[in-house]
């Protein structure tokens, strides 16, 4: 499959800001299912200060800076890419390991330090009360660590709510819990939560999936937004991708830009901006297929 990403995010100023600096986490990466064709981007005001770097995840990142007074930011990426299906929705692995096995491997020399890394607490994701037994009702004892995650991703699926506008960047974990709602960014937290909670390596990945209009009605420019998931680490087979929001294994609709810690090691852009009042944000996202 392949697919062109437009991402446009805006900003407007009620006076006139006279510096920034800004980090864009947006520019999808070359993955081992995924192939980046083209990648464009144009900021206006004309940035002073420019440069694409990686970071300690291997993630593209731009940064740039604007130094003179500007009351708009407009700030739009747009990519090609070509998606092959990842080799676990063709052939689900059956007979893997048991996950407290994994559990032990991970605490051994054998693992590797950039795949332990990701069974620690982290500023989004964090052990809240009653998460480990909530895990523990899909990884009962000697369970192939396959088939519990896919038991977990489904009861996730099935437990909360999707409720865009409940929850925002400063939501606790407890409240997303107690009330069973929030967005894929919390479905992906939970889900990272649960599985560090019992020692698993689970990292959080960032990206867009292809979303399609109602039958019969036309696809709209710029309705789709950014979307969020979750890899976790089984041997023998490596990272493998899940998706609580759609209880599904990802799959070739799912583009990839960033992996990280939580959604605090991959914001799709942030920065500091020195102005004397408030700002109004507008994002549109459009993810199409081409033919």
């Amino acid at each position: 499959m392949k697919y062109r990403i437009t991402h446009i995010t805006r900003y407007e100023y009620q006076l006139p800001a006279s510096l920034c600096h800004n980090l864009v986490y947006q520019v999808p990466v070359n993955h081992s299912f995924q192939e980046v064709e083209k990648v464009h981007y144009q900021i206006e005001p004309e940035p002073h200060f420019l440069v694409t770097r990686e970071d300690f995840f291997n993630n593209k990142f731009i940064y740039f800076s604007i130094e003179e007074f500007h009351k708009k930011l407009s700030v739009e990426i747009k990519s090609e890419v070509k998606i092959a299906e990842p080799v676990w929705i063709n052939a689900i692995p059956k007979n893997t390991m048991p996950w407290e096995n994994v559990v032990s491997w991970l605490r051994s020399t054998e693992a590797e330090n950039d795949i332990r890394q990701f069974y620690l607490e982290s500023d989004h994701v964090v052990f809240i009360p009653g998460i480990q037994d909530y895990v523990l009702e899909s990884f009962t004892p000697g369970r192939p660590i396959m088939e519990a995650m896919l038991d977990l991703n489904s009861r996730i699926f099935n437990d909360f709510d999707f409720t865009p506008g409940f929850t925002d960047v400063s939501t606790k974990l407890e409240e997303v819990f107690l009330h069973r709602k929030g967005v894929c960014q919390d479905f992906a937290h939970f889900t990272l939560a649960c599985l560090r909670s019992i020692g698993l390596s689970a990292r959080y990945v960032s990206g867009y999936i292809e979303t399609l209009p109602p039958p019969g009605k036309p696809k709209l420019f710029g309705s789709d937004a950014s979307h969020a998931w979750i890899a976790l680490y089984i041997p023998t087979v490596g990272w493998t991708e899940f998706d609580a929001t759609n209880n599904l294994l990802v799959n070739d609709r799912h583009i990839r830009t960033a992996i990280g810690r939580d959604f605090a090691d991959v914001v799709p852009l942030k920065g500091i901006v020195y102005s004397g009042a408030g700002q109004r944000m507008f994002v549109n996202v459009d993810v199409s297929r081409v033919e």
